[in-house]
């Protein structure tokens, strides 16, 4: 099929599907949708051209085949004899398109090691992190930490939604903020993720409200 490569393993069992999201963006979408949905979106992983842009996705079939079938399999079927001409308009596009693709980069950069004033895939700080990923679905914002969080709309910490931006004073002064993480799963205390870029440890998953981030929470807003 068109856009779909289908990797077997040494039993000739499908084992991978990548994705040409050039081709088959949509589709994707609308898969990766129902993986967050679901909060099971482990075994996805993104690969970039030499650029550094997302081009493809590779899907863990032995974690994923259910949710793949449901999706692709109609494609497979039809065994479509027309060429695909699918060119995502990120300008045009739902919000909850922008907000899949949000989460598609910011997944993608999960391990890139912490770089101060970093901004690209060999190393980035918290700013640069949430610089690059709504850079990806077009989106430009501000450089700093303390700039991001003066645009967009003010949310309550209980009614965080998948794109929204959460701010701590994580320096000397508790009431500058100098932090900045990406919610990737909506909801309060308990329920909500993010993704950040952590000085100690890179780019990485993490609760927004825990033991250390809790007390230091300054705000939220929402961009997209």
């Amino acid at each position: 099929m068109k856009g779909v490569e289908i990797i077997q393993d040494t039993s000739k069992k499908p084992r991978y599907a990548i994705i040409d999201l050039n081709i088959l963006q949509d589709l994707f979408d609308d898969f990766f949708g129902a993986l967050m949905a679901s909060g099971q979106t482990k075994g996805v992983d993104f690969l970039r051209d030499e650029k550094g842009n997302i081009v493809k996705a590779r899907i863990d079939l032995n974690i994923h085949q259910k949710t793949f079938d449901k999706f692709f399999s109609e494609l497979i079927v039809k065994e479509i004899d027309s060429p695909i001409t699918i060119t995502p308009d990120l300008s045009r596009a739902s919000r909850e398109e922008k907000l899949n693709r949000l989460v598609l980069a910011a997944r993608s950069f999960i391990g890139t090691p912490y770089k101060p004033a970093g901004d690209s895939v060999l190393g980035t700080d918290c700013s640069g992190f949430s610089f690059m990923c709504f850079k990806e679905i077009g989106v430009s914002l501000p450089r700093t930490s303390r700039d991001q969080a003066s645009i967009g709309k003010r949310v309550d910490a209980s009614e965080l939604q998948v794109g929204d931006l959460v701010f701590y004073a994580t320096g000397s002064d508790p009431n500058r903020i100098s932090h900045v993480g990406l919610i990737v799963k909506g909801g309060g205390r308990g329920v909500a993720r993010m993704i950040h870029a952590s000085s100690s440890r890179g780019v990485i998953e993490d609760d927004p409200f825990s033991s250390y981030y809790a007390p230091r929470f300054i705000s939220a807003t929402r961009v997209v």
